[in-house]
């Protein structure tokens, strides 16, 4: 359980009901870096048993490449495309690049991507997460809007998370707005899991700066030595919320190997979520993969299976 978002989960199992009841659903997570969004997301497939999962994140360096995310979300249902009708599967294929490119309608394209989901939720319910809306590229973000708006009784829910943007990226959709945990658990947020209890003038320190962000509760701590941290010797100087997430990672990396640094860099530089792309990438470096091993230990990155992603943007 997520301290301090029972209503939120709720809201999300919601959505996961009316889709194996048949019907549909569209809810908006919206909210600031670090206030629990994509725990949200990850809680929600979790609670997704049974359900076919479809999944993609925007990329601020793929905003601008068309269909981008289109292709992450629409990977493994890809096998359905022949019983698309024509007209659509062509549109498809061709945004996808899976078939020379031809003249696409931007709506035919909605529309198969409304009808691959209808095809996979005759299988069984389909949950569609969709996490950094804000960076999804446009034609994509295009396909979404058409597909989400016609959703019926298709047995599918679809979950989009974003920051606050000036214009409504989803509009017509539920929306929730995900904010600062209440102050009681904020402090549970942040005593929970801990052998000692951070005493409590180091708590209120810590709690002023994170101002209820989960993830920043999280993060500060490793910002203190632990004679700080366990209220032997005293905090030294304020801890700047704005730039608190960078100077823990700073340290984490500090502590890394040089070869696992180098992977790190050529990660971020590769700008791409697929283990295989990332693996090519250090290939050609000369690393090994193995080498990002230390920096998914240090909670900088997290390895899954055909996945390389970093714990934040």
């Amino acid at each position: 359980m997520l301290i301090g978002r029972e209503a939120e989960l709720e809201r999300v199992d919601l959505a996961l009901q009316a889709a194996r009841a048949g019907g549909s659903a569209v809810l908006v997570l919206r909210g600031e870096p670090g206030i629990g969004k994509t725990a949200l997301l990850l809680a929600a497939i979790e609670r997704a048993a049974g359900m076919t999962v479809l999944r993609t994140r925007g990329l601020e360096a793929e905003a601008e490449l068309p269909f981008a995310g289109l292709a992450d979300l629409c990977e493994p249902i890809l096998g359905l495309r022949s019983r698309l009708p024509a007209a659509q599967a062509a549109a498809l294929a061709g945004a996808l690049e899976l078939e020379p490119a031809a003249p696409q309608a931007r709506l035919a394209i909605g529309a198969a991507l409304l009808g691959l989901l209808a095809l996979a939720a005759e299988e069984r319910p389909v949950l569609c997460v969709v996490d950094d809306l804000q960076w999804l590229d446009e034609p994509s973000l295009e396909a979404l809007r058409f597909a989400a708006r016609r959703l019926g009784a298709d047995a599918v829910a679809v979950l989009l998370a974003h920051r606050p943007v000036p214009s409504e990226l989803a509009p017509g959709a539920e929306r929730i707005d995900v904010g600062p945990l209440a102050a009681d658990r904020a402090l549970e947020l942040l005593q929970a899991g801990r052998a000692h209890a951070v005493p409590e003038p180091v708590a209120r320190r810590v709690l002023a700066t994170a101002a209820g962000n989960p993830l920043a509760l999280q993060e500060i701590p490793a910002l203190l030595s632990r004679d700080e941290l366990e209220g032997r010797a005293p905090v030294e100087g304020p801890l700047p919320p704005g730039s608190t997430l960078e100077r823990v990672l700073a340290r984490r990396l500090e502590g890394l190997p040089e070869d696992t640094r180098r992977a790190l860099l050529v990660a971020a530089a590769a700008e791409a979520r697929r283990g295989d792309v990332v693996l090519g990438a250090l290939a050609a470096a000369g690393l090994d993969a193995t080498a990002l091993e230390a920096a998914e230990s240090a909670g900088v990155v997290t390895l899954a299976p055909g996945e390389v992603a970093f714990r934040h943007p």
